[in-house]
């Protein structure tokens, strides 16, 4: 049912392309249905509490090499939000733009959709990887929407360059890992130690801050604010930033036993929760608020998980539930703001509540669960946060609970100034009509929750099984509505006062004249940028200079400095001078032309000779019983006769002249590649690996190849890749040779007739 989820995504694909061309509010229909039906889906499965079955497609058995997805409790929840706020956001999509054409939107939306699918479903390393950079690439496209603006040109290259360089830190991370383990499944990962253990932890978690925008790396996501509404709302606060914080979920309990797992996820986890709600202070963009909150909540939830807690993992699946659905709601009410005002400045703003009172209870109900306020979903997970920090002891206790409360205090502060800036005070902001579809999705979407807390029950059944796949213990702990005058509870109320106090205090010195500060570190990651891209044109023009002979060179002494290892296993005794007398025959006219080559001063005897080379080469072949590798090379020589023909006109008949010192410094470089070749290939034939599979070879031709031809067989199926090869080199001197006969009769036609 996966792949055929997936396929309906790619369909959907192209269809809605084809459906945007003609209007971009049809593409996003089309594409809302693969997303719904995905949710659906989803839901049935978590309702039935059956996952489906793991499924793989094998590319390279061999060589461990194959997509897995496998959908379990985790996978499911995911799959849950980011299928049904994507099918939320595309109805929503459809009331936030004016009509018009636009294929390439909806197209590049369904795209990320399909790959956040499969990273949330990938059951091994190399499937997590491929979908992981995929989702790099299509939100790179989505950011960079209004791609005629520099400034959205910016952030778009910005967030690819950060997520782009995460995930080869990730990549490298995820080899290390698997080496360690001996498995590339993710569900076979058990627990690891050591210098090797650590390494990997260090690599896997900084390329999950690049993707979750934890500080240092957080500078892309507030930035990535200059794309359309719509991709705030799913890719910025439910999806794609929730990648590194899955990443970190699942590969914890490989890294229970790395100290520097602990220690460095929660550095990243505080540091992000106290600078991300500094940072939504700071700002006046309602976007921006919003951005730098998600920050600090994904710090949050990176704090809860890196403390490898049973309680805390549960706390931490939990609050990635419900952050889903309060933010992504608080992004839908500031897009249709922003469409029906003209400006997300909550210091220009006041008494919205008023002119959109539907859009004031949605922001109301999103924000207080966000805040943490009973009755709402937010107000339960924060308990079950602060109630895990007050289960921890020693230094973890203190560190942990303090920088819970200090980010909750100062959520709450920035919560309360955005639905005073946005709502409260002033008079009231004229408005447009409301659009239909852009109130229902965010409607939806705070009233999950409401219900959220209403039905405790349906959603501890949803959160339970995700957190049990990470930690059996976790599964034990439920989602509570009213857990009693207890220490978290008082906790929780004091969060609110305080917080409450200090975003009204700040509220009243937002005036429309003081400019908005600027965002910090994002300046100095774009001067970064430009200075690499100013740097590499340098840096290309000294090494790829033209020069022919220097690259020689270079390549002959790369191919000595390679040989070096094998001169001391270099033995003799098991070379022979030849099979066959006409061996040596042969490969005495190929050096005899080849040494000729460098002496020859006409062009025309330089072809000769590389010719007579070519062919004695393709005699040695012929002789060692390698009849493909012969034609092949006969092809080859037959197309360069053409295209010298073609090309020596257009050069002089003979070479420039060349002194004795010249001939001899390239005699001495072909001679040295020459060696290095000669030296790696009697060193790797002095040690050999066992018997020619001849046995083997016949057998598989008839049984898996299902070809009594042998040799057809070996070509066209077990050594497909060279002769793909092969092909791949006739095509591309084809290619060159017309290329070549396109510019003489180019030439002809404009000197005209003789």
């Amino acid at each position: 049912m996966m792949w055929l989820l997936l396929g309906a995504h790619g369909l959907g694909i192209g269809l809605a392309a084809a459906a945007g061309g003609r209007s971009l509010r049809a593409g996003l229909a089309v594409a809302a249905i693969a997303p719904a039906a995905t949710a659906g889906w989803a839901a049935a499965a978590l309702l039935r509490d059956r996952p489906p079955e793991p499924t793989s497609l094998v590319w390279v058995d061999g060589l461990d090499l194959s997509i897995r997805f496998q959908a379990d409790g985790l996978a499911l929840l995911m799959t849950l939000l980011v299928s049904g706020i994507g099918a939320l956001v595309f109805l929503y999509g459809t009331g936030y733009f004016n009509p018009g054409p636009g294929a390439r939107f909806p197209a590049s939306l369904l795209a990320f959709s399909a790959s956040m699918l499969g990273l949330v479903w990938a059951d091994s390393v190399w499937t997590l990887f491929i979908f992981w950079e995929f989702t790099s690439i299509t939100s790179f496209l989505l950011v960079g929407h209004k791609h005629e603006d520099p400034t959205v040109r910016a952030a778009a290259r910005r967030a690819l360059m950060i997520t782009g360089a995460g995930g080869l830190v990730l990549l490298a991370g995820l080899l290390v890992l698997t080496s360690e383990i001996g498995s590339s499944t993710l569900t076979d990962l058990a627990p690891v130690s050591g210098p090797t253990a650590t390494l990997a932890a260090i690599l896997i978690l900084v390329g999950a801050a690049t993707k979750s925008a934890q500080v240092p790396f957080h500078v892309w996501l507030p930035g990535a604010m200059a794309a359309p509404t719509p991709v705030s709302a799913y890719l910025h606060s439910a999806t794609m930033v929730k990648a590194g914080v899955l990443l970190v979920a699942v590969a914890g309990p490989a890294f229970v036993d790395v100290a520097a797992w602990k220690v460095l996820g929660l550095s990243f986890g505080i540091t992000s929760l106290l600078w991300g709600a500094i940072g939504a202070l700071r700002h006046r963009d309602a976007k921006l608020v919003l951005a730098w909150g998600t920050v600090s909540q994904l710090g949050l939830m990176i704090t809860l998980l890196a403390l490898g807690e049973p309680k805390a993992t549960f706390a931490g699946v939990s609050m990635l539930f419900a952050h889903a659905l309060f933010k992504a709601a608080l992004f839908l009410v500031v897009g249709e703001i922003d469409v029906r005002t003209g400006t997300r400045d909550i210091a220009a703003l006041g008494g919205l509540s008023r002119t959109m009172p539907v859009a004031f209870g949605v922001a109301v109900a999103a924000g207080l669960s966000m805040a943490g306020a009973p009755p709402l979903l937010g107000f339960m997970t924060k308990e079950a946060a602060i109630e895990a920090a007050l289960k921890l002891s020693g230094p973890d206790r203190a560190i942990a609970l303090g920088a819970i409360i200090a980010g909750s205090v100062l959520t709450v502060a920035y919560t309360t100034r955005f639905l005073f800036g946005a709502f409260g005070r002033g008079p009231a902001t004229a408005v447009a009509p409301r659009r239909l579809a852009m109130t229902v999705p965010a409607v939806i979407l705070a009233g999950a929750g409401v219900l959220g807390f209403v039905a405790v029950a349906t959603v501890n059944g949803i959160v339970g099984p995700a957190a049990a796949e990470l930690d059996p213990e976790a599964g034990t702990f439920l989602l509570i509505q009213w857990p009693g005058l207890k220490t978290a509870f008082v906790i929780s109320m004091a969060i609110l006062a305080s917080g409450a106090a200090l975003g009204t205090a700040l509220s009243r010195h937002d005036h429309p004249a003081r400019p908005a500060p600027a965002t910090l570190g994002a300046d100095a990651v774009d001067r970064s940028i430009d200075g690499l891209l100013s740097i590499s044109p340098r840096i290309t023009a000294l090494v790829q200079h033209g020069s022919l002979p220097v690259y020689l060179a270079t390549l002959a002494t790369a191919a000595v400095l390679a040989a070096t290892p094998f001169a001391t296993e270099l033995t003799l005794d098991h070379l022979v001078w030849w099979d066959n007398p006409l061996q040596g025959g042969l490969a005495l006219g190929i050096v005899v032309a080849a040494f000729a080559g460098a002496f020859v001063s006409s062009r025309l005897g330089a072809a000769l000779t590389l010719g007579a080379v070519g062919l004695g080469v393709s005699g040695l072949f012929v002789v060692h019983g390698a009849p493909d590798l012969a034609l092949t090379q006969l092809l080859v020589e037959t197309v360069v006769v053409v295209g010298f023909v073609l090309g020596l006109g257009h050069l002089t008949r003979r070479f420039p002249p060349v002194n004795g010192t010249w001939r001899g410094v390239r005699i001495a470089v072909a001679g040295a590649s020459g060696l290095g070749a000669m030296i790696a290939l009697a060193a790797a034939s002095a040690q050999p690996t066992g018997r020619a599979p001849l046995a083997e070879l016949t057998s598989q031709s008839v049984e898996e190849g299902g070809g009594d031809n042998i040799v057809n067989v070996i070509l066209t199926d077990m050594r497909a890749l060279d002769t793909l090869g092969e092909v791949v080199v006739l095509a591309t001197v084809a290619i060159g040779i017309l290329s070549l006969a396109r510019v003489r009769r180019q030439e002809a036609a404009t000197r005209g007739p003789a």
